[in-house]
């Protein structure tokens, strides 16, 4: 490991020792210092200031740090709910990040639309934040991005020795999987301000999964650029016809009820 990414790293420990250790303090500076920008966090930050209990659940979580877009709502507006990661090194993480935080949840486990047992696929070279985060279901996807040669470059640029065989870049570990609706009844008893997805590809699997006859589900947000066309579109149908209003970004979709 070079200087740069020894010194990324030790960064990182401390940020998520210091918010672990102040939550409060660090939601009052976000409160202080902090704007949304795009029009999903504007959007989001309107209905979080109206609700005093805002309850949330993330899926694909990560470290729950690095780039992740909640953690300011998260500390700011003191939201409870549930933060979930599969993969053992961030969910490692995310775990000291709210080790203190009474009203956040930690989970490895995976979430999909059947419950059962399934393959996670990740990079087998490397744990850091560019590579854990596009573990998938899905193995198509990162071979894609294996072959558009993404892989490679970013690799390159952190530092991360490549295998000599592509066919190794690739590992998988099998994970006990919780059905979506049914980890909303037990964690949420079926009602929730945001469901919040990021899981490289099966986004629109576990959006179209979701019970919206049942459930009381505020606001979906969920990545769009690694789900194919039509799929996506089959899915913004779906919940046009629950009555959900639809927000975009270049990377993402907010669904709010009206």
């Amino acid at each position: 490991m070079n200087l740069k990414n020894i010194i990324r790293e030790l960064v990182l420990a401390t940020k998520v020792a210091f918010i672990n250790g102040n939550p409060k303090l660090v939601g009052r500076v976000y409160g202080l210092f902090w704007k949304p920008k795009s029009v999903i966090e504007k959007r989001i930050d309107i209905v979080s200031k109206g609700i005093n209990e805002f309850r949330f659940l993330q899926i694909g979580t990560n470290d729950g740090i690095i780039n992740d877009p909640i953690l300011k709502f998260i500390l700011r507006d003191d939201w409870e709910g549930t933060r979930i990661e599969p993969l053992p090194a961030p969910f490692k993480t995310l775990n000291k990040l709210h080790k203190s935080n009474r009203k956040v949840k930690t989970l490895q486990t995976l979430v999909a639309n059947t419950a059962g047992v399934l393959p996670l696929y990740h990079l087998s070279f490397s744990n850091k934040r560019w590579a854990t985060g596009l573990s998938s279901i899905s193995k198509q996807n990162l071979e894609r991005l294996i072959d558009m040669g993404y892989i490679e470059k970013r690799a390159l640029k952190y530092g991360d020795p490549l295998p000599p065989n592509k066919a190794d870049w690739i590992a998988e570990i099998e994970l006990e999987v919780v059905e979506i609706n049914q980890l909303i009844e037990i964690e949420f008893e079926g009602s929730l301000q945001l469901i919040q997805i990021d899981t490289e590809g099966f986004d629109h699997v576990l959006v179209n999964a979701l019970n919206l006859e049942k459930l009381n589900v505020q606001m979906i947000c969920f990545e769009k650029i690694h789900v194919p066309k039509e799929a996506l579109e089959a899915c913004l149908t779906r919940l046009r016809n629950f009555g959900y209003e639809l927000l975009e970004t270049d990377l993402d979709i907010l669904a709010i009820k009206r």
